[in-house]
């Protein structure tokens, strides 16, 4: 029974080493011929066009491109998860979007921050970094067990926006200014120029 097995190994390995050996001939031929016709592949190299957007920006800036990245990926993932975020207090928070606008003697930061409490708002200024945090007006009570004046869906956000901003310069705390209109916060942070 040993001997057959053994037979059979060699056979299996005869057979493939013969295929191997058909194989590298036929590849060996194909070579030859390629160098016989003394023929070089040819090969495209596309053409490089600098009609790219990106290309087209002489003073391309490369901070202002990582905080438009930045910015991006916040959204995306802030947008994602801000419902599940919950603070110290157990409250929702979710980070409202920003612009931040560079003026030669002040940057102006406006915030989206609908349904927000004024008598809540805490604007912090620590080195170069801008902290807004305010509170939603929300009603958490159901009028009564009838069915009258109850939610029959609750979707507006209710809880605390928060958001942190680096700022590109240092800024005069004490000359800072807020506006809260319509659901929108206008900071207007002067530059500290030495």
């Amino acid at each position: 029974m040993q001997k057959s097995i053994i037979t059979a190994i060699a056979a299996i390995l005869f057979v493939a080493l013969a295929v191997q050996t058909y194989m590298f001939f036929q590849l060996k031929n194909q070579v030859n011929q390629i160098t016989s016709n003394n023929s070089t592949p040819s090969f495209s190299v596309p053409s490089m066009a600098f009609d790219d957007e990106f290309m087209k920006h002489d003073n391309w800036n490369p901070y202002q491109e990582m905080q438009r990245m930045q910015n991006e990926m916040e959204q995306m993932f802030g947008n994602s998860f801000s419902r599940f975020h919950l603070n110290s207090e157990n409250m929702l928070t979710k980070t409202p979007r920003f612009d931040l606008k560079e003026e030669s003697d002040q940057y102006i930061a406006t915030l989206d921050i609908p349904g927000g409490k004024p008598s809540s708002l805490d604007v912090k200024i620590e080195g170069q970094q801008l902290f807004v945090s305010i509170k939603t007006e929300h009603t958490n009570k159901q009028d009564d067990d009838t069915g009258k004046n109850q939610f029959h869906r609750q979707e507006r956000f209710s809880g605390t926006y928060q958001r942190s901003i680096t700022l590109p310069g240092p800024v005069k705390q004490s000359a800072m200014k807020t506006d809260y209109k319509n659901g929108v916060l206008t900071i207007m942070l002067p530059k500290h120029l030495d």
